[in-house]
């Protein structure tokens, strides 16, 4: 852990806490950090699998499921 000097908006700060229940400035803005880093790694996470999407033939992949389906049927 590091000792960082930042200047943060008292009044959004204290929203901060109130809102997450948080007791101590330290819990809010780490909980903040850990939030934002989250979200981000989700936004990442979205990117890359809307990417590999785009690749997908929805059809091919119904019919590919449907005979499957159907082999374990027999």
């Amino acid at each position: 852990m590091s000792l960082t000097h930042i200047d943060i908006d008292d009044e959004e700060l204290e929203t901060a806490k109130r809102l997450g229940g948080h007791r101590t400035k330290t819990a809010a803005v780490a909980a903040a950090l850990q939030e934002y880093n989250m979200r981000r790694i989700r936004a990442a996470a979205h990117e890359k699998y809307f990417e590999l999407a785009k690749d997908w033939d929805i059809e091919g992949a119904e019919a590919a499921h449907q005979a499957d389906k159907d082999t374990h049927r027999q």
